[in-house]
């Protein structure tokens, strides 16, 4: 029928909070870069930029999680 084009994944928060739960999934970075880029167009340099966002936070949970069972 017709053809919607999908909007660009530009937005900083969209993305980070959509990397920080494919992380939670237990996806890696290449796996989660491919996927999106799949879906629809990424702003690659904002992409690394919340990855690294995401990865600190699963990484400070983690550590906070683990002085909470010590």
């Amino acid at each position: 029928m017709f053809r919607r084009e999908l909007p660009r994944l530009d937005d900083e928060t969209v993305l980070y909070h959509t990397v920080l739960g494919l992380l939670g999934d237990g996806l890696d970075r290449r796996t989660i870069e491919k996927a999106l880029v799949r879906y629809a167009p990424v702003d690659l340099d904002l992409l690394a930029s919340c990855y690294v966002k995401a990865l600190r936070s699963v990484q400070a949970q983690a550590t906070a999680r683990n002085a909470k069972a010590a």
